[in-house]
């Protein structure tokens, strides 16, 4: 469900090729996602960590790899929660997959702009209630969380939950965080991380103190899934 006062819609003036990319890519992608998807098994760990956060502030704020997206998208397909996007082609996409998968992309850039990005993700955690980030996205480096999440949190006062997810069989596509492509008739399995409390302040120290916080937890987290990190096969 979008709201008012949200942006969802880019700026950027697309080619008329990527037109044609925009409205042909996200329905195959969604549709090829759903069928080999709906051939695993999913298994869900720590889910108290999410809810309880959910009840006791009426929000949850989660941070997952920029790896894992797809099996992200679909774990929390039709609940209406928010993410964040560029404004870029591939943001495009992106939005327009998610949307497909009931899911709403408010716009922003992480690199210019990124207040204002978070003024609307802040606004998102007050109507959609869920919000989930990429936090080492949109370019990486893989695996290396980024500030803004935990200055998310600090501006909202709601904890993050790290999210982690792994396939026991998957492809890897050839790109800077080895984006996971579940294969089908396989196991998926998401696992929370017990909720780690929002910066005391909006020091430079107590942001770094909870971001440092929330890479350790997930990579915590990919150690314990299928015995390994998230794998392909």
């Amino acid at each position: 469900m979008r709201h008012p006062g949200l942006v969802y819609t880019s700026p950027v003036k697309f080619t008329r090729k990527q037109r044609l990319h925009l409205i042909l890519i996200p329905p195959t992608v969604s549709s090829v996602l759903g069928l080999l998807l709906r051939t695993n098994r999913f298994e869900v760990r720590g889910e108290e960590h999410f809810t309880t956060t959910m009840a006791a502030h009426g929000a949850a704020l989660c941070g997952v790899w920029h790896e894992v997206l797809a099996l992200a998208a679909w774990h929390y397909r039709d609940t209406g929660y928010h993410t964040l996007t560029s404004y870029s082609f591939d943001g495009e996409l992106a939005a327009r997959v998610a949307r497909r998968l009931g899911i709403e992309a408010v716009r922003g850039s992480s690199s210019r702009g990124g207040l204002a990005a978070l003024a609307q993700l802040e606004r998102a955690l007050e109507l959609a209630k869920g919000v989930g980030l990429t936090v080492d996205g949109p370019r990486g480096p893989r695996h290396q969380v980024k500030v803004g999440i935990a200055m998310l949190a600090a501006k909202t006062g709601i904890p993050i939950v790290p999210c982690s997810f792994a396939a026991s069989r998957s492809w890897r596509l050839n790109s800077w965080d080895r984006f996971i492509v579940p294969k089908p008739f396989g196991r998926v399995i998401c696992a929370y991380g017990p909720p780690i409390a929002p910066p005391a302040d909006s020091s430079p120290e107590a942001i770094e103190a909870v971001r440092s916080s929330v890479e350790t937890s997930l990579k915590a987290l990919d150690k314990g899934l299928l015995g390994e990190s998230p794998s392909a096969s």
